[in-house]
């Protein structure tokens, strides 16, 4: 009878799931984001990071670590500039004025900025709101990029960088082409102004991060001050250099939001639950459907990056302002997302949070450590050796210069035109070529632009002597000549 008991209970044990094998799991789970998370900061220099994780409706993980530029340890309530991840928050607010029944998708936008004016293509096509949402307005990148990053301050900065924007050319005849261009987002944030008669941070603060929770994240610099937002950290070959610090009140529609990993993790589980209770389904369902296709399986919505994939559907966004990066991913099949940010930036080594959120990723789907990708710096790193070795041609030859009693002047003269030439048209040929302004790839890539300056001053300094020596100088040929003329007179 005895042994039959003890059967009985064994299968029974072996019947019920085992809740500290579950917790087993869990715990080793977090141990192995943990380790990854402090792993991947001390390879990619991160002075700063925050980490959350929400998963089935609840915090899976919430981790912060390392310091802010000013000293201070990082929280999960510390303030982070989270980019482009401002653009879902920014669509949100628009899907809610479509559920209120405010606007129309398909609206062309002069009905609600009568005074921005455009140059169409040749269709005359007009800009919606849909093409504004999905960047496909045909606005180009630069044109937006030309208006971001400049600290305009103040309730009138989004109106201001608009009409700064006015008489804009499209180069794509609107919907056809998807353009990635912060100037799309401007324009979103403008609208919500016009048609709430409200500034795009109260419509925000009272329609949007109120409901959801969202205590800690601000929309408008004055906010963000209040709420202890400090300057993140430029990267410099990899080293974090404390910045000046960038905020933009006319960037708060797409790049300048502040916010937490504690309230960025409730807009997730707004994000999980499919939208509460005030905003309807059909809405939602737009908010985080796929739009315009870019590549295999990946599309544009309405301010999310989409995967299409029926094995593997999410949406993710990634963002950066001159001193911070961040990283957004859901995944609603799995029933899971999360936020990273961190405080340093340098779009040349943009990789290093794309591998950290894939790295996350795999320890929550497969439970395994991935291994931390190398940062190389190879493109920082080529242009100091391009530096060095033109500093060293421009050395050897003014020492040439220097030793030389006399010289072939055309040769020195056509040196140094060509130096000063190339000095004048570097920089705009980079910017050019790399379809961005200026201002943002010294912003964006400190260290690369100090190099590149550093360039043109020695090509000016080198081409100046070159011209200078020229006319000093006698001309090899005269005076060859005049020392034969001498040698037969004798």
């Amino acid at each position: 009878m005895k042994k039959a008991l003890m059967t009985i209970v064994v299968i029974c044990c072996m019947a019920i799931p085992s809740h500290s094998h579950v917790r087993a799991e869990v715990t080793n789970q977090k141990e192995l984001i943990n380790q990854f998370m402090k792993d991947s900061m001390k390879e990619y220099e991160i002075p700063g990071a925050s980490l959350a994780i929400v998963k089935n409706g609840e915090i899976l993980f919430q981790q912060s670590y390392g310091k802010q530029s000013n000293g201070d340890p990082v929280t999960d309530e510390t303030l982070f500039a989270i980019g482009s991840v401002s653009k879902p928050l920014t669509s949100l607010g628009i899907m809610k004025l479509l559920d209120d029944g405010k606007i129309d998708l398909d609206h062309e936008i002069s009905r609600y900025l009568p005074d921005f004016q455009y140059k169409q293509t040749e269709s005359n096509k007009e800009i919606t709101i849909k093409h504004l949402l999905t960047h496909t307005s045909g606005l180009s990148s630069y044109a937006g990029m030309v208006l971001a990053d400049r600290n305009l301050r103040g309730k009138d900065a989004i109106n201001t960088a608009v009409q700064e924007l006015s008489d804009e050319s499209l180069i794509h005849e609107p919907g056809k082409v998807h353009v990635y261009s912060p100037a799309n987002y401007l324009l979103l944030g403008r609208i919500i102004e016009i048609v709430t008669n409200q500034t795009f941070s109260g419509f925000m603060d009272n329609e949007i991060f109120n409901r959801i929770g969202m205590k800690r994240t601000a929309s408008n610099v004055l906010k963000a001050q209040e709420l202890g937002y400090q300057p993140g950290f430029q990267s410099w070959l990899g080293k974090p250099v404390k910045s000046k610090g960038y905020m933009d009140d006319s960037g708060m529609p797409y790049g300048y939001l502040a916010s937490t990993s504690v309230d960025m993790s409730k807009y997730i589980r707004f994000m999980l639950a499919g939208g509460d209770e005030w905003l309807s389904h059909s809405t939602f369902s737009q908010y985080t459907s796929p739009q315009i296709h870019r590549k295999e399986d990946m599309y544009y919505g309405y301010g999310w990056r989409i995967s299409a994939n029926p094995d593997e559907p999410y949406y993710f966004h990634g963002g950066e302002t001159p001193d911070y990066r961040s990283e957004l991913f859901i995944n609603p099949k799995e029933n899971y997302g999360f936020i990273l940010l961190t405080n340093k930036n340098n779009f040349a080594e943009v990789l290093s949070t794309v591998w950290m959120r894939d790295g996350v990723r795999t320890i929550i789907e497969k439970g395994k450590l991935p291994v931390v990708k190398t940062m190389d710096h190879h493109l920082q790193l080529s242009v100091l050796f391009i530096t060095v070795l033109l500093f060293m041609l421009c050395c050897g030859n003014l020492y040439v210069l220097s030793t030389k009693t006399s010289i072939k002047k055309r040769v020195w003269i056509f040196i140094g035109t060509f130096s000063l030439l190339f000095a004048c048209g570097l920089i705009p040929s980079i910017s050019y070529f790399f379809n961005t302004p200026w201002r943002s790839i010294n912003l964006y890539a400190p260290d690369i632009g100090f190099f590149i300056k550093v360039v043109v001053g020695m090509m000016i300094l080198h081409g100046s002597f070159c011209l200078l020596g020229a006319l000093l100088k006698r001309n090899e040929q005269s005076y060859g000549a005049a020392m034969n003329t001498k040698g037969n007179t004798t």
